[in-house]
């Protein structure tokens, strides 16, 4: 290696707290590497991993909340190697986190109560009485 060859630099997600930073840098990336959304969009379907324009688009624009394949069909596509990918994936998680005291999402089986008749036929334990 020459003394002036050099890695190439991406551009870094690490301390992107919204999503509006997150698509800055998204973009930063599509741009540092020379790629427009149509070029995008070949090498992602090329590469196994389609997104449309529109993903594109709503990637770099923080339009909604993007799902996590999207963006690693995008870092994919972008040509951002394995490692990096990590790194933005980690703060992906960081900025699209649901906040702790978030309700869980709700789950067929808890929509309604089970008779207690029903409970021993179905092998469900008592729920403990709580008193106060």
């Amino acid at each position: 290696m020459s003394a002036n060859s050099t890695m190439p630099v991406f551009p870094d997600p690490m301390g992107s707290n919204t999503p509006a930073e997150f698509a800055r840098r998204l973009e930063a990336l599509m741009r540092s590497h020379r790629h427009s959304v149509d070029s995008l969009v070949r090498r992602s379907r090329d590469a196994g991993t389609p997104i449309s324009r529109a993903t594109i688009y709503n990637l770099v624009k923080a339009t909604g909340v993007p799902r996590r394949d999207s963006v690693m069909a995008f870092l994919r596509a972008c040509g951002a190697p394995p490692r990096e990918q990590i790194r933005w994936l980690i703060t992906f998680d960081q900025v699209y986190a649901r906040p702790v005291d978030a309700a869980p999402a709700p789950h067929a089986h808890d929509a309604a109560p089970v008779h207690p008749s029903a409970r021993s036929a179905l092998g469900i334990a008592a729920q403990p009485r709580i008193v106060m």
